[in-house]
Order: C-alpha cells, then sequence, then structure tokens
C-alpha cells in the first residue's frame, strides 16, 4: 500500500511539474471577463489535447488545474483580489473594501457590494443567507486541495464525473454560436439562460406576433441546446 501511494504521489507530482504556473497566473491576472476552464487548460497544460484525450486524461488535466487554482486563492486574497473558480466561469475581481458586502454572486461573477456593519464581511440579508451553497463551496475546495483526490476515481467514476465537461468541450462552437442567438455573455448559468428565455418568449412569441416566427424558431432551438449543455456539464 505504502509503495501504492508513493507512485500515485508521483504522478500526481509529474503532472504539478508540467502545469505552466507562471504563464497560468500571469493570465488570470489580466482576466477581465469570466473564462471556460478549457482556455485554462491550454494555458496551463500546452500539450493537452481535449478533443482526443481519453477521459482519464481529462480527469488529470482539470483536477491539477484545479488544485493550483485553489492553491493560488490566498495568494490573490492578498492583493485584494478574489480568484473565482468554476469550470465555465473562472474569473479574478477586486475584493470590495471591508465596509462593504463580500458576499460573491456565482451567476453574476459579481460581489454584492452593500454597506455593512464594522468588522463584518457581510450584510444583513447575506449573513442571514449562508446556506448549502456555500458549504457545498467549501467542500470542493478541499477535494482539489487534497492530492490524494487525483487518483480517487475509478476510470468509469471519472466518465461520470467529467463526463458532462468532454460533451461540452467537443460542442464548443455550437455552444457560442447559440449563445450568440440568445445574445447572452459566455459562461451564462442556467437560471439567467432561462431568464433571458423567458424574456424573449413574451416579446416575440410566434402567437402574438407571427414575423417572429423563424426568429423565435432559432431562438427556441438555441435554447433547447444551450439547456443541455448546461445540463450534463
Amino acid at each position: 500500500m505504502h509503495d501504492n501511494a508513493t507512485a500515485e504521489h508521483q504522478e500526481f507530482a509529474e503532472y504539478l511539474q508540467r502545469l505552466r504556473r507562471a504563464e497560468l497566473v500571469a493570465y488570470l491576472e489580466t482576466l477581465h471577463e469570466p473564462v471556460w476552464e478549457c482556455e485554462l487548460i491550454g494555458i496551463a497544460f500546452p500539450e493537452a489535447n481535449l478533443s482526443t484525450g481519453t477521459t482519464h486524461m481529462l480527469y488529470r488535466w482539470h483536477f491539477v488545474l484545479f488544485h493550483v487554482l485553489y492553491s493560488l486563492v490566498p495568494e490573490f486574497a492578498s492583493r485584494n483580489l478574489h480568484l473565482h473558480i468554476h469550470c465555465m466561469r473562472t474569473c479574478v475581481i477586486k475584493i470590495p473594501e471591508s465596509s462593504f458586502c463580500q458576499h460573491f454572486d456565482d451567476n453574476s461573477t459579481s460581489f454584492c457590494g452593500a454597506p455593512c456593519v464594522e468588522g463584518a464581511r457581510l450584510c444583513d440579508f447575506h449573513f442571514q443567507r449562508i446556506d448549502e451553497a456555500a458549504i457545498d463551496s467549501l467542500s470542493i475546495r478541499y477535494f482539489y486541495l487534497d492530492w490524494k483526490n487525483f487518483t480517487a476515481l475509478s476510470a468509469e467514476n471519472a466518465e461520470k464525473f467529467i463526463g458532462g465537461t468532454r460533451n461540452l468541450l467537443k460542442n464548443h462552437e455550437d455552444y457560442r454560436r447559440c449563445l450568440t442567438v440568445m445574445g447572452l455573455p459566455d459562461g451564462v448559468s442556467p437560471d439567467l439562460l432561462k431568464k433571458r428565455f423567458r424574456h424573449l418568449a413574451k416579446t416575440m412569441h410566434p402567437d402574438l406576433n407571427s414575423g417572429h416566427h423563424n426568429e423565435f424558431a432559432q431562438i427556441n432551438a438555441a435554447y433547447r441546446s444551450l439547456m443541455k449543455y448546461l445540463g450534463s456539464g
């Protein structure tokens, strides 16, 4: 068992050594908009081929990338920057001053910024709503910081874990095309996608305005495709 653990740690260390940390940090520091994980993998592991690599390889690139990203969080925080980590919307945002709420909303990739009482990090509204999402986020962070999870998944479970992301990466061009049809930015959340579709449905419903029949058909097709991509991811 000891020899096996040593071999697993050595494999993890080799991936970690291959990751181009300096280039990754330099790129993160230039971020003005949220980016996809595939862009970060391309910088961290230039040799990675996301379209032909096995699911097991994709999981390892993904894990080591996220391990490094989470390890960078304190470094960015020391410069008053929040490194938000997500497979479709990783970004770097300036942390509000201490007198303003530091609750970060994943959907809008922004801080609340409402005034706080002295010494508090959250406004009253968000302080009362520290929910399961915050606990899940903490659990995810510690999952990636523990190197043992690099080899914790079997090939079968890795397929389940990363399969949706693989589908999204393979259909990245169609995903971006659908976003353009919907008039939405890259990295949109399912909730914002639904709100946008409801808005378009009210303004362009073919039963109310026959002139929008073809346009609404395109929007509906794009919406259904996006929901499939985001749901599978």
